[in-house]
């Protein structure tokens, strides 16, 4: 797992006033427990001890990270290489904040040299974007997530 998402797992942990914070992609899993200040990694049988800063949010950048964390998970069917539009210099499938319906196009997994377009598996409004464009992804690993309209 890279050092930079650990980083903002930490932040939203200590942001959040959380004690623990669970989490497994594909076959890593991740432990992060608040103690006294610090938060304390556990990442397949290792430890190590990673120091937040102290930071103050507003209540509705609180609220704004549970909504992003209970939000529905689009996850890749497959391996492959994630491209967030149709062609290079064209706009993006979706952004943060778009309203999409069920069936329609977030990304393009490549795999195999075959071009497999990902749809939306719920209606709701995009709330992250968890890849890179051009990034590698692994089966399982979160796309987008998407907040359900009620």
């Amino acid at each position: 797992m890279e050092t930079k998402k650990i980083a903002e797992l930490a932040k939203i942990l200590k942001q959040n006033q959380l004690t623990k914070l669970d989490l497994t992609e594909g076959e890593v899993r991740l432990v992060l427990e608040a103690a006294g200040g610090k938060v304390v990694l556990q990442e397949e049988a290792k430890e190590t001890q990673v120091f937040v800063e102290e930071t103050t949010i507003t209540m509705e950048e609180r609220e704004t990270v549970r909504e992003t964390m209970a939000a529905y998970e689009q996850k890749s069917p497959l391996v492959g290489t994630v491209y967030l539009a149709p062609q290079v210099g064209s706009s993006p499938y979706v952004k943060v904040g778009d309203r999409v319906k069920k069936g329609s196009p977030v990304c393009i997994v490549e795999s195999m040299k075959m071009f497999n377009t990902i749809e939306a598996e719920k209606d709701g409004e995009i709330v992250e974007i968890s890849v890179d464009n051009g990034q590698i992804v692994e089966f399982g690993q979160v796309l987008v997530r998407i907040r359900e309209e009620a």
